[in-house]
């Protein structure tokens, strides 16, 4: 025990002395605390090459130090971003992603460039497409964004994996990392190696991955509980394959990745349900559940081509294919008279193209522009694992959107930047029928018949765009506003697979159906997303601060009904926050990190036009703050302590309230040269017990989970 104590004490005093230190030292050279003057953040999420102090909107760049940082503490990327980028719903610290959003609206994931979400079905397992190890950074566009496509009606989060470097002599690097809250089967184990070779004519990454988790702990010492539907993170084995390689032949280059992502439990327990309402939450005893272990698979493959100098401009193409497959745990289905449970399954197919060209210096105004067309071809259903029937008919979808975008500087402080997008979209449905449970009810509303799903085509066309300004009032800040629009589908599968039509009592018959060719409730949602902000930047500051809102005229969001599950409702929906984030470097050893943001959404719950009521907390983020300070002690030794605020939020409507709280962690790395690298650290340094947001505010006993506790990781890492 005594042991345990120094490991947490040790990593606050180094940092406390730290600050003294530093504090005491902050009177230094100015040359060795130019951070940040100068220095150029180039994100390519916004499709051609732009520093972030011309795009006249909030940008989140995640570099592969802070990536390594966050998952020294957690290796969870849900968690990074909830850290890290400033409305952010938490963590749920759970394979499935359902409640966490970005500005209280979806974000669009992508991984180079290439759309993860699924537009017909939203499973909510798209938060794992890929492994943390093989991450260079992380791309974070903060509200609507229509420059990649249909789903980013919240925001964009493009992950950026790893590349050879100049200097990549068949570099090798191998990793280990474990984790441990000191109690039955919590020891998780990873091991990572990649490779990488760098020249003017060939480079290479190859890199693999093995990760087994074992069971959460929270600050009471508790086996924290799981959903044996959606699916867990926890008692769970993840592997990862990655491959890319590339040939340049003068300014040309030709580019193939591929990458191979499974997370599958190890159904080595069973969880027992809390009690919301007595305050109890769910846990886990030894056993195994029946049926195909929990799982998500992600394959990918890539084919990218570049030229640098064609006409005098850039071209870059694109090819995709990506296979998903998530198997979800047994439930009751009723998916015929007599068979009761069974398993779901969401699998989907995706092949797709992105072209575009670029130019810089059209006009002579330091103007830059890129001209292009994106193709999607979406293939989705949802179906039972044991019964093979269908929850959902075959759904498909093919979108075809040519965009242009570009930026101008009309005088030496005033940046002018705009962009059309035209997306045609064509969703095909096939014939087929309900669930048995998913159709008609009798009088004591028990299911008595499928209904008919009558399939069809449906077409939609729509013309986004985006106008923004950035104005530079010194060589250190700039005055930015912005408005974009983002384009995006509600779930259709869920509207199709039914369990919402006709009258408790009627009978069944051929007038009663689901057809896909009438139905509102799929048309697609347009968000309007209106910024204003201001960047600053010296020796020592990067300061961003911005305030939006956000229109939904027709939105499409998930509000609990009596029956203890989520519908799709359309209804207006408009949400207003502020966000800001700030680091401060003090001298060449301490550096200090904060963010804040507030967020609010309303909704028009009986479609006059206006709304009224406050959104379901599901949806959106309660407001929050974080600190950070990150302490070079000597020239091997830094360290990170970070401070996370939760704050109480409600929506009295709803009957939801959420309890807020603190979170506590630190780390310490040591670099031991020629014999790697040595990272202690410490999730919830306090060891705090809580209930985590989504439990909170979902009120269900199967979602009713506390959130983790102290838990301790050691990793090594050493190149060769």
């Amino acid at each position: 025990m005594k042991s345990l104590s120094l490991a947490i004490v040790l990593p606050l005093s180094l940092i406390a002395l730290s600050v003294n230190q530093a504090v005491a030292n902050s009177a230094i050279d100015t040359e060795n605390t130019q951070k940040f003057a100068g220095e150029t953040i180039v994100i390519t999420a916004t499709r051609y090459q732009q520093d972030v102090d011309k795009i006249p909107g909030a940008i989140t760049v995640i570099t592969e130090d802070d990536i390594a940082k966050q998952i020294s503490i957690s290796d969870d990327l849900t968690s990074v971003l909830a850290n890290l980028v400033p409305s952010m719903t938490p963590s749920r610290q759970k394979l499935s992603n359902q409640g966490e959003n970005l500005r209280g609206r979806t974000a669009l994931i992508l991984v180079d460039g290439v759309p993860q979400n699924n537009p017909l079905r939203n499973g909510n397992r798209y938060g794992y497409p890929v492994d943390s190890s093989t991450l260079e950074r992380i791309e974070v566009v903060n509200g609507a964004s229509a420059v990649h496509g249909m789903g980013a009606t919240g925001g964009l989060i493009n992950y950026i994996t790893m590349s050879a470097k100049e200097g990549d002599n068949f570099k090798q690097t191998i990793g280990l990392r474990i984790n441990d809250s000191f109690s039955s089967d919590s020891t998780s184990t990873k091991t990572w190696y990649n490779l990488r070779h760098f020249d003017e004519q060939f480079d290479i990454v190859a890199a693999a991955s093995w990760h087994d988790q074992g069971i959460y702990y929270d600050g009471n010492g508790h086996p924290i509980g799981m959903n044996s539907i959606q699916g867990e993170t926890q008692d769970s084995t993840a592997t990862n394959f990655f491959l890319k390689t590339g040939v340049n032949f003068g300014e040309q280059r030709l580019e193939f990745s591929t990458n191979h992502y499974e997370l599958e439990s190890n159904n080595n327990y069973v969880p027992i349900k809390g009690n919301f309402n007595d305050g109890i939450v769910g846990t886990v005893e030894k056993g195994a559940s029946t049926g195909e272990p929990i799982s998500n698979q992600v394959e990918a493959y890539n084919i990218n081509y570049s030229h640098d100098n064609l006409a005098d401009g850039g071209l870059t193409v694109q090819f995709f294919y990506q296979e998903f497959d998530a198997i979800y745990g047994e439930a009751s289905w009723r998916a015929t008279p007599t068979v009761i449970r069974d398993q779901g399954i969401i699998t989907s197919t995706k092949k797709g193209m992105k072209l575009a060209y670029s130019q810089i210096d059209l006009l002579n105004l330091d103007d830059s522009w890129v001209f292009g067309i994106d193709v999607l071809d979406d293939s989705t259903q949802q179906r039972l694992v044991a019964t093979g029937l269908g929850v959902t008919p075959e759904m498909s979808y093919l979108g075809v959107s040519p965009f242009a975008q570009g930026d101008i500087l009309v005088n030496d402080a005033l940046r002018l930047t705009g962009g059309l997008r035209y997306e045609t979209t064509t969703v095909d449905v096939e014939n087929d029928q309900t669930l048995y449970s998913y159709g008609l009810y009798d009088e004591d509303g028990n299911p008595h018949g499928q209904v008919d799903i009558i399939g069809g085509e449906q077409d939609f066309n729509e013309l986004v765009f985006n106008l923004g300004a950035v104005y530079e009032l010194t060589d250190e800040m700039n005055v930015f506003a912005g408005f974009n629009q983002g384009f995006g589908l509600p779930d259709i599968g869920r509207v199709l697979r039914g369990n919402w039509i006709g009258d408790q009592g009627q009978p069944l018959n051929g007038d009663i159906n689901i057809d896909f060719n009438t139905m509102p409730a799929v048309k697609p949602v347009v968000t309007d997303n209106y910024e204003i902000g201001l960047n600053y930047t010296d020796d020592q500051w990067r300061v961003t601060a911005s305030t939006y809102y956000s229109l939904a005229k027709d939105g499409a969001n998930l509000s609990l009904n009596s029956g203890g599950t989520y519908d799709v409702v359309r209804q207006r929906t408009e949400i207003t926050g502020a966000e800001f984030t700030a680091k401060y470097q003090l001298n060449e050893q301490l550096s200090l990190q904060a963010l804040y943001s507030t967020i609010k959404g309303e909704v028009d719950s009986n479609s006059d036009g206006s709304v009224d009521s406050d959104m379901d907390l599901k949806n959106i983020s309660p407001d929050r703050f974080m600190f950070a300070a990150n302490f070079d002690a000597t020239d091997n030794v830094s360290t990170r302590i970070q401070v996370n605020t939760l704050m109480d939020s409600e929506n009295n409507d709803k009957e939801q309230q959420f309890d807020g709280y603190t979170l506590v962690d630190a780390s310490i790395k040591y670099d031991l040269q020629k014999y790697g690298r040595l990272t202690f650290a410490v999730e919830n340094v306090m060891d705090k017990f809580y209930v985590g947001y989504f439990s909170q505010i979902r009120k269900h006993p199967s979602y009713y989970f506390s959130g983790k506790g102290r838990n301790y990781s050691l990793s090594y890492e050493f190149n060769f």
